[in-house]
């Protein structure tokens, strides 16, 4: 009797010791998932939900993420759409933790040049914020790295003082907003 509880005592650490082991190897195959996956997975898993985005110098915007790329996001709140690339994006308030890579041989995502030269095709007005301020305009020209935006006076203190032309490096761009 005494040798059978010897021997059950004996087999029941080692079956711990196994079903700690595999734990502890779950949690490492989840962590070296984990820290494969870009906050565009996640966007992407993310269509549909309710997000603040705080960009780089503190602006807050906040909105229902209506599409997302490896690039850019796209928030709608009424009738207000909002162009962020995400190199903008420092927080994000509502971001779950499911994840949806990018498919491989999935057809190639729109680059933000891409929308913007369609939104220059629209001909409507928008307000671009970059890290210099914001201008209000119709974009006329979209090149690889910069925007060109003809300005239509608002009345308000912006990086523009009036109508013209300003050029926006893409690499200041936080925000694109048309109605």
């Amino acid at each position: 009797m005494r040798f059978e509880r010897i021997f059950e005592d004996i087999e029941g650490r080692h079956a711990h010791e196994q079903r700690e082991e595999m734990r502890a190897l779950a949690e490492d195959l989840t962590r070296a998932e984990r820290s494969q996956l870009l906050l565009a997975d996640r966007m992407r898993a993310a269509i549909g939900a309710q997000l603040v985005l705080h960009l780089r110098g503190g602006r807050r915007i906040g909105g229902r993420l209506t599409e997302a790329t490896d690039g850019w996001v796209l928030l709608t709140e009424g009738g207000a759409r909002r162009l962020v690339p995400l190199p903008a994006v420092g927080m994000v308030e509502g971001l779950g933790a499911r994840a949806r890579p990018r498919a491989e041989g999935a057809a190639p995502e729109q680059s933000l040049t891409s929308v913007l030269r369609a939104l220059a095709r629209d001909r409507g007005v928008v307000r671009v914020t970059t890290i210099a301020g914001e201008v209000t305009g119709r974009i006329s020209t979209v090149g690889a790295d910069a925007l060109d935006l003809r300005t239509v006076p608002t009345g308000e203190a912006g990086a523009a003082s009036g109508p013209g032309s300003i050029t926006v490096a893409l690499g200041g761009l936080l925000l694109v907003s048309s109605s």
